[in-house]
């Protein structure tokens, strides 16, 4: 079998590097990438790596060359239709490669009401899946925990979490923990053909991530969230990213972002780990490196 990550040097891509290399041997994984430059400390370690940029289906096609199973990373390309077309090229090549299998690493907030503006992507996605002549695997992501420790400083010195979630919930999940499920649904073959949502052990509301963060920083940390049209003012940039993000917790204030599932635990035989350990560990690891 041969594997192939696209993405394969962003934050999530490469730690599904590190985790697949665990288990197969180099010569049986190639990285599809935008800049092969980046991916020079896997080519050094017998890794091939293939140019191709999402744009471009014929690049896409010679990359694919003798795939058996694809772990297909999305672009963050914003608006949805820039990124429909760069799936669909995705996809064309696949199928014209005869690839065995399709790992699409998607995200929880594809619900057809979902008011998240970079949901209608997933809902193309999933029917042109469906409609394709590919064998897919269709994989569901909580939150990334990842960007909290980092952005924990900032929360302490202010005082208060802005996100105008109101009193629902956030389901949160590393991507090492993410990277170790989805190399176990890309090796085993009972795994596929199927969907999975990969979430932490539960759903934080914003009030008890207040007092979890105030407990690590030693700060008081307070539930405070600013309205939507402040929230999407203070946090746009780059410019016009404002609205898309708090378009993310509208959706979770409407009860769509905190979905909690046994999935990890069926894939992998462990439960992920929860959100107090991770923060805490990162956080400390963060502080100590200052």
């Amino acid at each position: 079998m041969r594997y192939n990550i696209t993405a394969a040097t962003g934050n999530l891509g490469s730690k599904i590097v590190e985790e697949v290399l665990k288990h197969i041997a180099p010569e049986k994984l190639t990285l599809t990438v935008r800049n092969p430059h980046k991916a020079a400390q896997f080519q050094q370690q017998g890794i091939q790596i293939r140019q191709a940029n999402y744009r471009s289906e014929q690049e896409l096609a010679s990359a694919f060359k003798d795939t058996d199973v694809l772990i297909y990373i999305p672009s963050l390309t914003f608006p949805s239709v820039s990124r429909i077309m760069e799936f669909e090229n995705a996809m064309i090549a696949a199928e014209k490669m005869n690839v065995k299998q399709f790992l699409f690493i998607g995200f929880m907030a594809d619900q057809g009401n979902n008011p998240f503006k970079m949901s209608p992507f997933f809902g193309y996605v999933q029917r042109r899946l469906a409609s394709g002549t590919v064998p897919y695997t269709y994989i569901r992501n909580g939150m990334y925990s990842d960007p909290l420790p980092p952005y924990l400083p900032e929360l302490a010195r202010r005082g208060k979490i802005l996100y105008p979630v109101a009193d629902e919930r956030i389901s949160f999940i590393s991507r090492k923990d993410l990277s170790t499920a989805i190399v176990q649904i890309a090796l085993r073959e009972e795994l596929q053909n199927q969907e999975h949502t990969l979430t932490g052990p539960e759903a934080w509301s914003m009030a008890e991530l207040a007092d979890l963060f105030s407990r690590i920083s030693g700060s008081p940390i307070v539930y405070d969230p600013l309205s939507n049209e402040e929230f999407s003012a203070l946090y746009d940039e780059p410019k016009g990213f404002g609205p898309v993000l708090v378009s993310l917790y509208q959706a979770a204030a409407k009860g769509l972002m905190g979905e909690v599932t046994d999935d990890f635990k069926r894939i992998t035989g462990k439960t992920a780990e929860g959100l107090e350990t991770y923060v805490e560990r990162e956080y400390r690891k963060l502080i100590s490196s200052q």
